[in-house]
């Protein structure tokens, strides 16, 4: 006798439609944004009956995303949209279900506790909404039981561990221009549900080559794909409506409250990881020193990978390889010196050194045929040695970027200021009388690596710069306060070995009396 108790453990089973008439079309491109959205486009043979063609409507379609059309000859005179039940085959979870699932079949029903009655007959119905199940037994007695009394059942045969549901699902008619038994369709359609997740690493070769490696993760969580052309799209295209669905996938109208927040969460929760990686080389430390790269296209501001056919199952994730290519960098050493003193605002110069790190990072130049895309980089050494992890911004074909490393901590950078003139009732501006304040700063630089190294320097102040050393550059950057304009002075120093470098600057302020 097989028993099933309260703690029975089911297979989860696939949706299973019993009208194929009302499948969807083919899957034959998906076209994946970095945003949760995704185009997919659908060819394929519908057939025609009673004069129209019947198809499924995508649920998570966005605002204006769903189009239809007809080819060979024929064409679309026009499409309607209802709602239509459907059955699908489910897993049973509950009692109910499992009752629902073995009408006709013979079971011993346990009611209240272990210590009450059993009931023994045949499921002759079963009723949903009341929750009762009517019971036939050999001597012809009928039983009628709650489900929500029912603590065991016990079949004398194996019992079904699926039910058949009704579900609603929105449908589209299509009616053809000329009548015809079937009809060659392509439906493209705006979804949410799908996200790509770019990802880099980058392996350091020697002084000035490294290798570049990107793959994509495809996180994809409205159904499953099958061996469709995959496209994955770099860049911002415009979308005025974001997620909002559109009209067909709901049955209330448009002019009912509500409409602009019904939407769609783009991905929900995700499991079942897979990873596809094609193999490179033979040997393992071969693996990541190979170059390839993957089918593109720039079409107006945007540029598509083209990653080949890919099959994913609905609710799982994918890695996919994009590219590989050697690249070419160079070592680069920045510090930012912020305004410390700010005399507008504290009447105060600090005359103490204030020290400022230095960091290091890699000049990287994109000499691939396509754009990278913002993602994180990993970076490792030619022994597979970790060195830093950071932020690859967006960098077009021919361009440079940068990757910050580390805090470069054989190079030591400080900053001193100096009050050297004041200058009382200096001047009259729109009736108000500014005095003035000349300030002087220096920066030392020691560089106490054992190479020659060039030194990226960013001094911001707020004030007017009036002078400084070594071929600095000064631009105002902003507003500031009360006629004091934002400044920054910019300086790219070479260090020798062991070298130090002093450099000086001068601004003034002016201030209300």
């Amino acid at each position: 006798m097989n028993r099933v108790q309260t703690a029975f453990t089911l297979l989860l089973t696939t949706a299973t439609f019993t009208l194929q008439a009302q499948q969807p079309l083919p899957l034959k491109k998906i076209t994946v944004f970095k945003n949760g959205s995704c185009l997919l486009t659908r060819e394929g043979k519908a057939t025609v009956k009673d004069g129209v063609a019947r198809l499924p409507i995508p649920q998570e379609v966005l605002f204006g995303g769903y189009w239809i059309g007809a080819t060979g000859g024929n064409t679309v005179q026009s499409l309607s949209f209802k709602n239509d039940k459907l059955e699908k085959k489910k897993a049973a979870k509950e009692f109910w279900q499992l009752i629902s699932g073995n009408v006709g079949k013979t079971v011993t029903v346990s009611v209240g506790s272990k210590s009450n009655e059993t009931v023994t007959g045949k499921i002759v119905s079963f009723e949903r909404q009341a929750g009762i199940v009517k019971l036939k037994q050999e001597n012809g007695r009928i039983t009628y039981l709650q489900t929500q009394n029912i603590f065991q059942l016990d079949f004398s045969e194996d019992a079904n561990v699926n039910f058949m549901e009704d579900s609603t699902f929105r449908m589209v008619l299509l009616k053809p221009e000329k009548p015809a038994n079937d009809i060659n369709l392509q439906q493209l359609s705006m979804q949410a549900g799908v996200n790509w997740v770019p990802s880099y690493l980058l392996k350091i070769k020697d002084d000035k080559s490294a290798r570049l490696e990107m793959k994509a993760v495809i996180e994809n969580g409205i159904e499953d794909i099958t061996n469709a052309e995959t496209e994955l799209v770099v860049g911002s295209p415009q979308m005025y409506f974001g997620m909002r669905r559109d009209p067909i996938t709901y049955d209330y109208l448009t002019t009912e409250s509500g409409v602009d927040n019904a939407g769609a969460s783009p991905m929900q929760a995700l499991s079942n990881a897979a990873f596809a990686r094609a193999a490179r080389a033979d040997k393992a430390e071969d693996a990541f020193d190979g170059n390839y790269s993957t089918e593109g296209e720039k079409t107006g501001d945007l540029y598509i990978y083209k990653i080949g056919k890919v099959s994913l199952a609905n609710r799982t994730k994918g890695s996919y390889p994009v590219f590989a290519s050697n690249v070419e960098y160079k070592h680069r050493y920045e510090g930012v010196i912020a305004d410390k003193t700010n005399y507008y605002n504290s009447r105060f110069v600090d005359n103490n050194e204030t020290s400022f790190d230095v960091y290091h990072s890699l000049e990287m130049k994109n000499n691939t045929a396509m754009p990278f895309t913002t993602a994180p980089v990993m970076v490792v050494t030619e022994k597979e040695q970790f060195l830093a992890q950071d932020l690859l911004t967006y960098t077009p074909a021919g361009g440079t970027v940068g990757i910050k490393l580390s805090k470069a901590i054989d190079i030591v950078m400080r900053n001193a200021e100096e009050e050297t003139q004041r200058n009382d009732s200096y001047k009259k501006i729109n009736s108000y009388t500014y005095s003035r304040v000349l300030i002087k700063g220096n920066i030392s630089i020691n560089n106490l690596q054992s190479t020659e190294v060039t030194v990226n320097v960013t001094k911001l102040l707020a004030g007017t710069v009036l002078s400084q050393s070594d071929g600095g550059k000064a631009i105002k950057t902003g507003i500031g306060y009360d006629n004091n304009p934002s400044s920054t002075i910019f300086w790219e120093i070479k260090m020798p070995v062991n070298g130090k470098k002093t450099l000086t600057y001068e601004y003034e302020v002016l201030y209300r009396q």
